[in-house]
């Protein structure tokens, strides 16, 4: 049942943000995009199943990732205009892959 709430609450954003974004309201389907309603959510269920101690490494963790994340919105944003949006959103992805993964190996090289 929980798992059912949760894809309810990522279906309510996902579309609210769709409609919104659909109406020329960018800025406000932005604002719910990037509320932090998913990660509250993620942080109480983490909590429930884990305890605090697997709260903080996945916060550090979604800290760490803003810089891919980074990277892939900026590509979106910038190469759009310049070669249409599945090209610019395919680099952006695979930007952020691509940056996901040489953190991956400096974390694993730094810890190790």
């Amino acid at each position: 049942m929980k798992y059912f709430f949760y894809f309810m609450v990522g279906g309510i954003v996902v579309s609210s943000v769709t409609y919104l974004a659909g109406h020329a309201r960018g800025l406000l389907a932005a604002f719910i995009a990037n509320m932090p309603t998913i990660t509250v959510l993620t942080f109480v269920t983490i909590y429930l199943e884990s305890g605090p101690k697997a709260v903080v490494p996945y916060a550090l963790g979604l800290v760490v990732m803003l810089v891919p994340w980074f990277a892939y919105i900026f590509s979106v944003i910038f190469l759009t205009p310049r070669m249409g949006f599945v090209p610019s959103l395919f680099l952006g992805v695979a930007l952020y892959f691509l940056l996901a993964m040489a953190i991956f190996a400096v974390r694993r090289f730094w810890i190790a």
